[in-house]
């Protein structure tokens, strides 16, 4: 208890250090510090409380073995929530919850089909969305799958606000082309007929 007493008093970095060399007492102090906080995080994406749970533990472990990865350039709140945002999108992405997504990219054709159809649209945006750059992949899962505003992808993506928006609008317009139904090639398919005839 006075050990944990102690512990209470250092500084994060201090904590970091000591973890780094498997201090158990070190690791739950840091656990009992951002547990809450990432548990959240966590939730915003699973939406389920005991998966939330296992993502939160999951990432904390991440976390502890690869502390080597964290450079101290940013605040370890921010290094550790970007493993469990990960961690849940994967996470999420395994279990094949259904994206938001849709609604805003086929919210006509959404609305006014039945159950099945559903599934085939949502099947449909799975299946382009992994197709997409892994930055734009993961800025539109953030965004939509999430909840995060802005403001929040500005921090997890380190990016200005203006580029913040930029790569936002590209990923969508990559994520409609791949959606949009694909036509044969008129010019393609006609040549040999017309040659037939001459």
């Amino acid at each position: 208890y006075e050990m944990q007493s102690k512990l209470n008093k250092k500084s994060i970095d201090q904590l970091i250090a000591m973890c780094a060399h498997n201090d158990e007492q070190a690791q739950m102090e840091v656990y009992h510090r951002y547990h809450q906080a990432m548990f959240v995080t966590a939730l915003k994406i699973v939406h389920n409380k005991m998966d939330a749970e296992d993502v939160m533990q999951d990432s904390f472990l991440i976390a502890f073995q690869h502390l080597s990865q964290y450079r101290g350039e940013k605040n370890f709140g921010g290094w550790l929530k970007k493993i469990v945002i990960n961690k849940g999108i994967e996470y999420h992405r395994n279990k094949k919850k259904k994206l938001k997504l849709v609604r805003e990219h086929k919210p006509d054709a959404y609305e006014n089909e039945t159950n099945e159809t559903k599934k085939l649209i949502h099947n449909e945006l799975l299946v382009a969305l992994k197709s997409l750059k892994p930055r734009y992949k993961n800025a539109l899962s953030l965004m939509y799958l999430e909840g995060y505003d802005y403001e929040e992808l500005m921090e997890i993506l380190n990016l200005s606000y203006g580029n913040c928006r930029t790569l936002i609008s590209r990923a969508k317009e990559k994520l409609k082309e791949k959606m949009k139904p694909k036509t044969p090639n008129k010019s393609e398919k006609t040549y040999p007929k017309s040659k037939s005839n001459l």
